[in-house]
């Protein structure tokens, strides 16, 4: 139970950062960046005051990212003094008429009035447009007093396990390290959960114990308890808060929150404030909807209740004795395998997978909760009828036939679910009974309680059948007044009329926030326009209440709408029935005609789907409009609407729609989408748009649209997507008075042969242009985007040459594919000295790639498939930051240059399939000590052997993944890999000389994961039973190895048996050293191992090296 908090700050410093050098700073480069951006190039400079909030849990570092904010400034104190006047006025004459920077770090004070205060001395000392306060801080609760806009909420995230072990070395090793430790030290550094504080701890602690055991003891000790919930940890908000009530822990505190739901809505807020939750999911209006703990929040809370909860499963056994509370059965076969000591007769929760409960020797009657979610069960067992006490029951997902009688005789309980349970036969009846039944769950139309209606404390309801048997008609919602959340109300044909709708009095019921009426699905039996009368006759008698924030309409066949949506004047004015409505959906309403003037807030969206006979929509007080599927619909007359406050309109896939020519009259218009609209030719008629307010522009297969109007006076215009309309010529030459433009990509445009004007563009940071097979070239004028982050182009087939890169000086990622005339990329790109990703691939006519001289933070190279490439870019041993090199199908290039042992930083290189190779430099490459992955072969076929790779020894203890391509004469494996005694992973392919694996393959020590593929003679795998680490075995296009490892009867069976899992030719015949069954067995082409893995699915192996060897098993998969 949560206590009353004391929102005075605490009289303890709570945060101290010792900021060293900044090299020392590990993993934040990308937070330092967006923190910039938000302080210095944000649109929000033109305000006098501006507030930036870093909010994140204990631990990831939100004092040091403050600090190192401020590392360059100087720093100026104001030493004994006391009066805050005397402070202000001190302040006020060094910054009077300046801007300044203020940083509060560590802020826990939730008091309005004294940040109020605050900010008003802050005004007070400066009134200069520009100015910036920085806040630290774990609660999302303090970043909403303080004022910051959402947009400047800078959540700090988790580290990556790399970061946290380069922290653990950097207080270990200093300039050294201990390369044995290497693997213990990444698992280690796993468990500090990407929480640096942690890291940095941790790193001290090992900092005295250099010996292997004192690090397996310490990993060991840190190894992280089991959790009671899900695996993965995530609960649903709602599930939560009843699992709350249950236990008793939710009791009204005042007269604001009388409703216990609203207790459990407000602790739930608060403890996601002071991130103790994080939001693992949202709705599509921003509210969470699921949540889970920081494994480090979670150990700690197991930590503190662990003599009172239990998990059993998987394997791990333990006693259950008196004292516990709450115990999780996860795979049991029955109560009699617990262990169970004595009666337990405190449990109060118990989420179980159990199916036998026969002679169960515990006492359960005191049980709150009690879940047997996805549980192979059919019946329920028969001690439930007396769990007097129980609150909550959950039998989702099971193959229960009924839901027993006794159940009605659980006079406690608040929340029932029976979700996904398809095998119940008959509905539950009786459930009067149950008066203090709050939450009801279920999903199938047969599992419908008969006699809903007596349960008047019923909160929760998301579904209701409406049927033509006693106890299921719609008089059954009438007392249900507290009714609260989400309603879907289906079968509405079966009410006869009006008078029998509003029984349902859903006018009454204010807590609803979310209510859709579905009709009827399909075509009916009556004719149309009796099906019309009727419709409108129902929808009339079902007016909710004005509280109502999101309607939809299903299946509804009347041709106009109630008279309660409709906006009517009066004596008193205007009539607004529905004033907190957020959005209205109209969908599959095939009769309506016209949508009229409704009485809407001007915060209200409207979303039409497949309404074919819509022609006409009039209303002036939108804010977003959508429109989707509605083939009759000819033009959308703006003129008439008046939509002065519409800020969004979204049209997709109406096929007739060839007019959008009064658009130029949507003045609030900010985001404009329209796609699919085959026909649509005219857009925003002759003249300018004069959008003012346009922010974002998307043309999607709008395929007869010829030219795009004139761009000019489009001021606030940041984004512009242009997809696939073939016959677009031109882009208006006032484009370039964009000058707030960021993103603009063209795609697809086979018909655009010029490119505008791109002078002015001062903030573009993305270009893109996609498949425009008529573009020759880019304009000269590309220079002049001065803030350009990001270029790609790919497939501009025609594209000769990019001539005018050079000036880019915050270019960052340069994308290059399939333009297959392509012979030259300006002369050099040393002036991009931010240039991070170069990326050339198939440009067959590329002769040469200019000079990468002074590129000294380019992080990543990739060259492929570039034919007519005979030598690398020149300048590319300066590029001391380059970790991943990739050279694949280059097959001209005749050399590989000498200066590639300056790259000290590689850690990936990849020199593969380039035919035209000879000899790689040996020497060069010995150099590269920090090597974790290395692709390499496919040379020329003039080459009897494998070169020699004797530099291998040099990275023998760094290498983790080795890649070998062979070739058709190649009968032998190059032997100097058998040093290799920290390999992990090896790949071999296209070795089709190869008959036998040599004897030295044992000596691979540590190899856990092998894959062959395309070795058409290997027979032979006797060398493979030395490797006893090794757990996975990929086989793939072997022909002669299918049959002599098929499992029990080939004759090399024996030499990989102990391997635990092994898959030959997309099928696997054994998982975790156990045979598959056929229905296991995966035959599909596409091999979707990433689906597997992450649904635990027994088609591929999970064996708590999921980080690793997911790439592993994804990348053996093709």
């Amino acid at each position: 139970r949560l206590a009353n908090r004391n929102p005075e700050p605490r009289g303890i410093q709570q945060t101290v950062s010792l900021l060293g050098e900044p090299s020392r700073v590990i993993g934040r480069d990308g937070d330092v960046q967006k923190i910039v951006e938000l302080l210095i190039h944000d649109s929000s400079n033109q305000q006098p005051l501006c507030v930036v909030s870093i909010v994140g849990i204990a631990g990831l570092g939100k004092t040091t990212l403050a600090k190192l904010m401020l590392e360059s400034l100087t720093q100026a104190g104001c030493e004994n003094i006391t009066s805050q006047d005397v402070v202000v006025q001190k302040i006020k004459e060094n910054l009077q008429e300046k801007k300044y920077l203020l940083v509060l770090d560590d802020v826990w004070n939730e008091d309005r009035l004294k940040w109020e205060d605050l900010r008003q001395c802050l005004l007070g000392i400066s009134e200069t447009i520009g100015s910036k306060v920085l806040v630290t801080t774990r609660t999302q609760n303090v970043a909403s007093i303080m004022g910051t806009a959402p947009a400047h909420v800078h959540r700090l995230e988790q580290l990556k396990d790399n970061d946290c072990w380069s922290i653990i070395k950097n207080r270990l090793f200093g300039n050294s390290e201990l390369e044995e430790l290497e693997n213990i030290g990444m698992e280690i550094a796993k468990k500090c959960k990407g929480v640096p504080l942690i890291a940095s701890v941790i790193g001290g602690t090992l900092c005295n114990n250099r010996k292997k055991d004192d690090w397996l003891s310490i990993k060991d000790n840190i190894e992280v308890w089991g959790a009671l919930e899900e695996a993965n940890g995530v609960q649903k908000r709602e599930v939560l808060i009843q699992l709350w009530m249950a236990e008793g822990f939710l009791q009204p505190f005042n007269e604001r929150y009388t409703e216990i739901e609203d207790i459990g809505d407000k602790y739930f807020n608060d403890l996601l404030s002071y991130s103790l939750f994080e939001d693992e999911k949202r709705d599509s209006y921003g509210s969470v909807t699921a949540c889970k703990m920081h494994d480090l929040i979670h150990d700690l809370a197991y930590s503190v209740s662990k003599s009172q909860t239990l998990v059993l499963g998987n394997g791990n056994r333990s006693n259950i004795h008196a004292g516990i509370r709450h115990l999780n059965l996860i795979a049991v076969p029955s109560m009699a395998d617990t262990g169970v000591v004595g009666d337990i007769k405190k449990l109060y929760t118990l989420f179980s997978q159990v199916d036998n409960f026969q002679n169960m020797p515990a006492n359960f009657r005191k049980l709150r909760v009690l879940s047997f979610r996805g549980a192979n069960i059919d019946k329920l067992p028969a001690f439930l009828g007396k769990l007097k006490h129980l609150r909550y029951l959950d039998v989702s997902g099971t193959r229960i036939k009924e839901l027993p009688k006794f159940i009605t005789r659980l006079y406690h309980l608040q929340t029932l679910r029976f979700m996904n349970c398809r095998c119940l036969t008959r509905p539950l009846e009786g459930l009067g009974h149950l008066v203090n039944l709050r939450h009801i769950y279920f999903n199938v139309k047969k599992n419908m309680p008969i006699g809903i209606g007596k349960l008047t404390c019923l909160r929760t309801l998301k579904l209701f059948f409406v049927g033509q048997q006693k106890g299921c008609g719609i008089e059954e919602l009438e007392c249900l007044s507290k009714l609260r959340g989400k309603l879907k109300i289906c079968n509405l044909k079966n009410v006869r009329n009006q008078a029998e709708a509003r029984r349902a009095k859903l006018f009454e019921k204010a807590a609803i926030q979310e209510l859709e009426m579905k009709f009827r699905r399909g075509d009916s039996q009556c004719s149309s326009e009796k099906r019309s009368k009727h419709d409108e006759d129902v929808l009339e008698g079902l007016q909710p209440h004005s509280n109502l924030r999101f309607l939809t309409f299903s299946g509804y066949y009347g041709e106009k709408c109630p008279s309660w949506i409709l906006k009517s004047t009066g004596n008193l004015g205007e009539s607004t029935c529905l004033r907190n409505l957020v959005l209205m959906t109209f969908d599959v309403c095939p009769q309506l005609k016209s949508i009229p003037s409704l009485s809407l807030s001007n915060n209200t969206s409207v979303e039409i789907k497949l309404c074919n006979n819509l022609k006409t929509i009039a209303d002036s007080s939108l804010q977003k409009l959508t429109i989707y599927g509605c083939d009759e619909l000819l033009c959308v007359e703006v003129g008439t609407l008046a939509m002065t406050s519409l800020k969004e309109l979204h049209i997709q896939r109406c096929g007739k729609l060839e007019s959008l020519s009064e658009i130029s009259r949507l003045l609030s218009l900010q985001i404009l989408h329209l796609k699919y609209c085959a026909k649509l030719r005219i857009i925003g008629g002759s003249g300018s748009f004069a959008l003012r307010c346009l922010e974002e522009f998307t043309l999607i297969d709008c395929h007869r649209l010829m030219s795009v109007p004139s761009l000019d006076g489009l001021l606030s215009l940041q984004k512009i997507y242009i997809s696939r309309c073939m016959q677009l010529k031109s882009i208006g030459e006032s484009l370039c008075n964009s000058r707030c433009l960021k993103y603009l990509s063209l795609c697809g445009c086979d018909g655009l042969e010029f490119f505008p004007r791109l002078d002015g563009l001062s903030s573009l940071q993305c270009l893109s242009i996609e498949d425009c097979g008529g573009l020759t070239s880019l304009p000269v004028s590309l220079f002049s985007c001065t803030a350009l982050e990001k270029l790609t182009i790919t497939q501009c087939n025609n594209l000769i040459t990019i001539s005018s890169i050079d000036g880019l000086s915050f270019l960052r990622e340069i994308y290059i594919s399939n333009c297959w005339q392509l012979k030259s990329i300006g002369e050099s790109l040393s002036s991009c000295p931010c240039l991070k990703k170069l990326t050339i691939e198939d440009c067959p006519s590329l002769m040469s790639i200019p000079s990468l001289f002074a590129l000294f933070s380019l992080e990543t190279l990739s060259i492929k498939r570039c034919i007519g490439l005979t030598s690398l870019p020149s300048g590319l041993f300066t590029c001391t930051s380059l970790e991943k090199l990739t050279i694949t199908e280059c097959h001209s290039l005749i050399s590989i240059p000498e200066d590639l042992k300056e790259l000290h930083s590689l850690v990936e290189l990849e020199i593969s399939r380039c035919g035209g190779l000879l000899e790689i430099p040996e020497e060069c490459l010995g150099c590269l000590t920090s090597l974790k992955q290395l692709c390499i072969g496919g040379f020329s076929k003039e080459l009897e052997e494998f070169p020699n790779l004797g530099f291998i020894q040099h990275v023998h203890t760094s290498l983790r993944q080795l890649t070998l391509v062979g070739w058709e004469t190649l009968k032998r494996l190059p032997s100097q890999i058998q040093c290799l005694i920290a390999l992990h992973r090896l790949f071999i392919e296209d070795f089709d000389g190869l008959e036998a694996l040599p004897n030295w393959f044992g000596n691979l020590s540590s190899l856990q994961n092998l894959s062959i593929n395309d070795c058409n003679s290997l027979k032979h795998m006797e060398a493979i039973r030395c490797l006893c680490k090794l757990h996975s075995l990929r086989i793939s296009k072997c022909p002669k190895l299918k049959d002599r490892c098929a499992r029990g009867s080939g004759s090399e069976w024996d030499y990989i048996s102990h391997i635990p899992n092994i898959n030959i030719d997309r099928l696997w015949i054994q998982l975790k050293g156990a045979p598959v069954h056929p229905t296991q067995r995966s035959s599909r082409s596409d091999f979707s191992l990433e689906k597997q893995i992450s649904s635990n699915s027994p088609a591929a192996p999970s064996d708590g090296r999921d980080g690793e060897d997911l790439w592993w098993w994804v990348k053996a998969g093709g």
